[in-house]
């Protein structure tokens, strides 16, 4: 331990009588300690930060599995949870929305609809009051609340008197009977959520008939018992599955060809997120590798002037482990200074990433650093400081006393050994540079190719905004449409507004699916025919969105509740259903209704889930025809769009003074919201690899410099035997060419390799893409040819008299 900290008084010594090295360095394995701490703060969040309930690892997500992950219907829930014996508990949920009034302006509430026991099996308690019964989950039961904290601050200054307090809900007194603790939601529902009401049969979104005859609205979550397996549970379920679906044929669940799927609840909820954090890893691991690689090449640098110190150490008996000890510690001691530094700059980072990737991750608000952050930082600290002081220990450590003092004096074996050492640390370099610059170029292509491509709508002067109508207020289908009818009037009279609509969506929002059959397609069970997805509009929607007529006409204000059903549909559905056939006149029946559709128009494809995948199939069908309680606002303008939303609140109340406008956007922050997240990953993947770019350069720059130092005799022979300034210019930047061009041939074969990893990321974008690979490595060549010019430069101006004496 005296040894150890002798070691450490000597090498802040040392660091100190270096102030520029010992800064350059700092910064350079800051950069990369901080990238990979704040990234690692991240994924210790998402991926290995045990969820905050009651042993998470007994919970399990289950789900049905068809084209995509889906939910459960009540009906097998119910049987479920009353015949398997693998659970301790299920519980069910799914998102709902409240209108809050009498509490200041009408406001909509982002709520949960959940079974009793939801919180319970969470190991969820509230901070005060109580949770759900039995009873309060049974139909007519009494209609009760949970609350978030935040919303009980809002409403109640967090004063635990909320419990026992009315809240006006959708026209409906609700009580409060708990409060939840702050941030319950975000982890499982990956939103915030502020009230938690019983009864899924009460879901707004859909009938109850609906919901009784095996409609999949639900998810599902277990808790396993002691001993149990997620693969016996699956078995179980499977079994349970194939009962209920002979018990009940006419159930839309039981006609439907879908796999059960159980799953850990943790590894479901950060499936999404998993394959981004793992990439980014990656990068931030390859930006730590070339600044350990940079700092090394320094400390060889440095280490030519440290040669007669060692040589006299060496020659009164110092051992070699103790001058390998020595450097170790320097090393380890520059890394740890440069952690410290690094640990601020990555929770900084975190922040910056939490700011900029909340709408796209919003678990991202509940990222925080611990205790195994830390402990990370510290332990890639020291790992990078042996990682590059390795090296240099080695070389200074040699033992013959004879050759240390002969390279010393005459700059030859030793020497030519250091720059082979700093030649290989600048080709790993560039190499691994070179991988994140064709990752990055791969990523901009694909982002500039989505953005460039029609999202088959007009965006610019459309404002848009959501509106809930309770079912307590308009129970009926001929409320909602007076409403409608009202509103849309209302929104007309305002200045400024060109043409106004409704819709229960929006183009690049995900929308609800139903069950179709399309005229010429085979009878079958209602569970086995396609999906399309449907939404209601008024005449006005494809003026509003800019969305082109094909074919046909659109809705006229005739198409009420009286007229004959009709239909538009998008340009996919005549591709996939009646290709080569004249779509007008067509019929469709929608779900379970009664009566079939009319297909009067055909509408241009419109992006309707995401902008890096083509057009789902879609039907339109008026507003007065399917009338739903969800409903979106919008109006085309010449003005400024958010200029308008006092004017059109205004409206909307005079329509219903209860009723509350939220999500007010345009279509252009709609369409910038749907790329958020490729341009997030775009731009960190680029900072990242801009930085490992000019830590190369940088890299090429020093070793070169470094080469024309130690050479100043031989060039200065050279330039007396006649060389002239070519021939010099030639000799020093083919070395920096040479290692740079060994180090591009690496890297572009680690990047074929490596690429295929983003390539779910890409949008019409080969991984192996020739023109990005072709520009980055000109753009290497060219910057490395500048970095091995300026001191190529200086070597041509080299005196020989002065290089000889």
């Amino acid at each position: 331990m005296t040894g150890l900290w002798k070691n450490a008084r000597n090498s802040l010594r040392m660091l100190g009588k270096s102030p520029a090295f010992t800064a350059i360095a700092i910064l350079t394995l800051a950069l990369g300690i901080g990238a990979n701490t704040a990234i690692f703060t991240v994924a210790n969040a998402l991926l290995l930060r045990p969820l905050p309930y009651k042993e998470p690892e007994r919970l399990i997500r289950i789900s049905t599995q068809r084209d995509r992950e889906g939910y459960l219907s009540l009906p097998f829930f119910t049987t479920l949870s009353d015949h398997n014996q693998s659970f301790s508990g299920i519980a069910a949920y799914q998102g709902e929305s409240f209108n809050l009034t009498g509490r200041g302006d009408p406001d909509q509430i982002a709520a949960e609809r959940v079974t009793w026991n939801f919180f319970d099996l969470l190991g969820v308690r509230p901070v005060a009051g109580r949770s759900f019964i039995p009873e309060e989950d049974q139909p007519g039961g009494r209609p009760v609340v949970l609350i978030s904290a935040e919303l009980s601050t809002r409403l109640f200054n967090g004063d635990r008197k909320g419990i026992g307090q009315n809240l006006s809900l959708d026209s409906k007194d609700y009580t409060v009977i708990g409060i939840l603790p702050a941030h319950f939601s975000v982890p499982l529902l990956g939103r915030k959520v502020d009230i938690f009401a019983p009864r899924l049969r009460e879901l707004s979104i859909v009938t109850p008939s609906r919901i009784q005859t095996g409609g999949m609205y639900f998810e599902g979550i277990g808790r396993l018992k002691p001993g149990v397996t997620a693969e016996r549970a699956l078995a179980e379920t499977e079994v349970i599955y194939q009962q209920y679906k002979h018990d009940k044929p006419g159930n839309f669940d039981s006609t439907v060809s879908v796999t059960m799927t159980v799953t850990g609840l943790q590894q479901t909820l950060v499936a999404n997120v998993r394959p981004t954090l793992l990439i980014l890893s990656a990068a931030v691991g390859f930006v730590l590798l070339i600044a350990c690689a940079n700092v090394a090449s320094l400390l060889l640098s440095r280490a030519l002037g440290r040669t007669r110190e060692f040589a006299i150490r060496t020659a009164l008996g110092a051992s070699r482990g103790s001058l390998v000890g020595q450097l170790l510690t320097e090393s380890v001691l520059l890394a740890i200074i440069s952690g410290a530094c690094g640990t601020a700059l990555g929770s900084l980072g975190t922040r910056v990433l939490a700011a900029y990737s909340k709408s796209t991750f919003p678990q991202m608000a509940e990222v925080t650093m611990d205790l195994r952050v830390l402990g990370f930082a510290l332990a890639i600290s020291v790992l990078s400081g042996v990682i590059f002081g390795l090296t240099p220990s080695l070389r200074l450590s040699r033992p013959d006393l004879n050759t240390m003092l002969r390279d010393e004096c005459r700059g030859s074996t030793g020497n030519r050994e250091r720059d082979r050492a700093r030649s290989v640390l600048v080709v790993a370099q560039v190499a691994l540079a070179m991988v994140l610059l064709v990752g990055s170029g791969l990523l901009i292509r694909s982002f500039i190719r989505l953005q460039s491509i029609s999202p088959g709508f007009e965006p610019k002067g459309t404002l848009t905004m959501q509106t809930y109508l309770p079912a307590a207020r308009y129970p009926q289908p001929a409320q909602r449409i007076a409403f409608y009818t009202s509103v849309l009037r209302n929104l007309k009279s305002v200045p400024g507004v060109q043409a106004a609509s409704v819709s229960t969506a929006l183009p690049v929002l995900a929308n609800h699916g139903a069950p179709f059959l399309f005229e010429g397609q085979p009878v079958v069970p209602l569970g086995q025919r396609p999906i399309a997805l449907i939404q209601s509009i008024s005449p006005e929607y494809p003026v509003v969105m800019g969305v082109p007529v094909i074919a046909g006409r659109t809705f006229t204000d005739q198409d009420d509740a009286d007229a004959p059903a009709v239909a538009l549909v998008n340009q996919a559905i005549v591709r996939q259903f009646w290709s080569n056939q004249n779509p007008l006149g067509k019929r469709v029946i929608i779900g379970n209704l009664p009566k079939p559709f009319e297909v009067v128009g055909v509408l241009g494809d419109a992006k309707n889930d995401s902008l890096s995948l083509a057009p789902k199939a879609e039907v339109y069908v008026p507003y007065p025809q399917l009338a739903s309680p969800l409903l979106y606002l919008s109006v085309r303008t010449t003005l400024e769009p958010h200029g308008l939303t006092s004017a059109l609140r205004e409206q909307v109340v005079a329509s219903d003074p209860d009723q509350a406008l939220t999500d007010v956007q345009t279509m252009q922050e709609r369409l910038e919201t749907a790329s958020a997240s490729p341009r997030f990953i775009m731009l960190l993947i680029g900072v990242l690899s801009a930085t490992a770019f000019i830590l190369a350069v940088v890299g090429i720059y020093g070793v070169i410099a470094y080469s024309v130092a130690q050479r100043t005799k031989e060039l200065g022979i050279r330039i007396a035997l006649g060389a002239d300034r070519g021939d010099i210019l030639r000799l020093v930047i083919g070395n920096g060419l040479t290692l740079t061009v060994t180090g591009i041939v690496i890297g572009l074969a680690g990047s074929i390799a490596l690429t295929r990893a983003i390539s779910a990321m890409l949008y019409q974008t080969s991984p192996t893409d020739p023109t990005i690979f072709g520009i980055s490595v000109g753009l290497f060549l060219a910057v490395a040819l500048v970095a091995s010019y300026l001191p190529a430069r200086r070597a041509t101006r080299i005196d020989p008299g002065e290089a000889l004496r």
